[in-house]
């Protein structure tokens, strides 16, 4: 898989979960950004490229998951973690974004272990991120 891929891969799953719940914070979209290239690994270009509106604007979120379904196993679990960072980030779910969730994991064909391990690492991630008032200066 490529980094473009990857990143196409994670910016949808990432602004799917962000969408699911109240309007996205821009600590939020920080996290989404600096869990890419920190934790992903991808290069900025990459990362650009994955956000633009002509890149990102035909796929839909069953793209989404057919593209996280070919993830191999341990980078599907650092997206999982990643995309349940976002959900925390903001201290509650909302029911859209269990249900993408629910489906993105199913995409990658993960059993509830390491479903609960991704949400524990993603726990542990979002404790570190400021809250939004932090973030904006409040």
């Amino acid at each position: 898989m490529s980094h473009l891929d990857l990143a196409t891969t994670w910016f949808l799953a990432a602004r799917a979960m962000a969408c699911g719940g109240d309007e996205p914070s821009i600590a939020e979209e920080a996290a989404a950004g600096l869990f890419a290239r920190a934790i992903l690994g991808l290069d900025e270009a990459s990362c650009i490229a994955a956000k633009s509106a002509e890149h990102m604007q035909a796929l839909t979120l069953i793209d989404c998951m057919s593209m996280a379904g070919r993830l191999p196993r341990g980078t599907a679990d650092q997206v999982m973690a990643g995309v349940m960072m976002i959900a925390y980030a903001a201290a509650s779910m909302q029911p859209l974004q269990v249900r993408w969730a629910s489906m993105l994991a199913s995409s990658m064909d993960m059993t509830e272990e390491r479903f609960q391990r991704c949400c524990v690492n993603a726990r542990v991630i979002a404790s570190m991120l400021p809250h939004e008032q932090e973030a904006v200066g409040g």
